[in-house]
């Protein structure tokens, strides 16, 4: 049996300091809130053997995202409604990287920034929250010239290479702070249809899974079919240009 078979799959734990070097890899941790689609306690382990160079570049981005979050001045929302739960989907993985930077690979496609605060639903920010997203492959295209009979319109999630292309995990700052840069995820097929773009999200708060849930983007053309993003408008993120090739968000991610 594999050392992995035998201690079962596992997850990283916050410790005293901040950001990706806050997290201590390898530490077991418990669970509440979504559960798994099988059924079973849900343990992960960062994966020691991610690449290097992409860590050193996750870290230098970071910082950088870090300090635009940091300089946000807008004014604390005075009613903070919890984030609402969504399924965690079938393309969670095992070994998720520690970065916050997940646009490492050139592959084509808009470069999309997301900050935003966690906070508690007395709007209090949740420091050295742990947040997990993965999402899809990037597109050139646009949601309008997608065609489901033409091979490659539809895009896929990297499912077992080591690259965990799109993966990452990291903390929020002492004030709850965040900041993911990544690839705006394109559109893949679900039965007949197109999901909208999402990227997916899980959240831990002193080693417990506090929310699984999804991100949409506002004017999706594929919310209104989505049979999860359709009862969900308050997840579908505003976007604005912030650059060429780039777009940027903002969206609080509210626990219990």
């Amino acid at each position: 049996m594999s050392d992995f078979e035998q201690w079962g799959r596992r997850r990283f734990v916050v410790c005293a300091s901040l950001g990706v070097t806050a997290l201590t890899i390898g530490c077991r941790i418990g669970k509440s809130g979504a559960d798994n689609q099988d059924g079973e306690e849900s343990v992960r382990d960062a994966d020691s053997d991610a690449d290097s160079d992409a860590d050193s570049d996750a870290d230098s981005d970071a910082d950088s995202d870090a300090d635009t979050a940091t300089n946000d001045t807008s004014i604390p929302p005075e009613e903070c409604n919890p984030t609402t739960p969504d399924i965690e989907g079938p393309y969670w993985r095992d070994g998720i990287p520690v970065r916050s930077n997940f646009d490492l690979y050139g592959d084509a496609g808009t470069t999309l920034l997301l900050t935003g605060v966690v906070m508690t639903a007395d709007c209090e920010p949740v420091g050295n929250a742990v947040l997990e997203f993965w999402h899809a492959d990037p597109t050139t295209l646009s949601a309008e010239e997608l065609d489901r009979g033409v091979p490659g319109h539809s895009v896929d999630y990297d499912r077992t290479s080591p690259r965990y292309k799109y993966y990452g995990q990291f903390a929020s700052d002492a004030a709850g702070r965040y900041a993911l840069r990544t690839k705006k995820p394109g559109w893949y097929l679900n039965g007949a249809k197109f999901r909208p773009s999402h990227i997916h999200v899980k959240v831990y708060v002193d080693g417990v899974e506090r929310l699984t849930s999804q991100l949409y983007f506002a004017g999706d053309p594929y919310i209104p079919d989505d049979p999860w993003a359709s009862v969900a408008p308050e997840r579908a993120v505003a976007l604005t240009a912030s650059g060429v090739g780039e777009v940027s968000g903002v969206v609080d991610i509210i626990i219990d």
